[in-house]
């Protein structure tokens, strides 16, 4: 059934410039799919609003992860199923950064493996715990 709705062009334009302007918090985005597939997938919004797909571990099974070259999140999982990145980087091996995200709190390991280079892993931690100090 087709609608006839009218929309104001210029006023949906002006707000959506409005919302660019303003960074949105980090916030995890679950993915949700039909099968359940072999690794748990997640998602994190950056302050830039730029979304970076992870794998999510629990702290006994990303000790015996290999992850070279990606960003690790230390990601601490309430009650309420809300998460909180407690810690990231991306240089040193996943064993040592479980050992660090875990006395910080961590309850989960997320693993973002899609950046080509160290700049580009360093604008993404710089994007997901902004000037914050971990």
């Amino acid at each position: 059934m087709s609608s006839n709705r009218r929309v104001a062009w210029g006023a949906a334009l002006s707000q959506a410039r409005g919302n660019r302007m303003t960074p949105s918090p980090v916030r995890e985005v679950r993915l949700r799919g039909k099968n359940a597939p072999a690794i748990a997938l997640s998602a994190w919004r950056g302050l830039s609003g730029r979304r970076y797909v992870v794998a999510v571990y629990t702290l006994a099974q990303a000790r015996d992860v290999d992850a070279p070259g990606a960003v690790i999140l230390g990601v601490r999982r309430g009650d309420d199923g809300l998460a909180c990145i407690v810690g990231a980087g991306w240089n040193g091996a996943m064993a040592e950064a479980v050992e660090l995200a875990a006395a910080d709190g961590a309850t989960e390991m997320h693993a973002h493996r899609l950046a080509d280079s160290d700049a580009e892993r360093d604008a993404i931690v710089e994007d997901l715990v902004g000037d914050d100090a971990l």
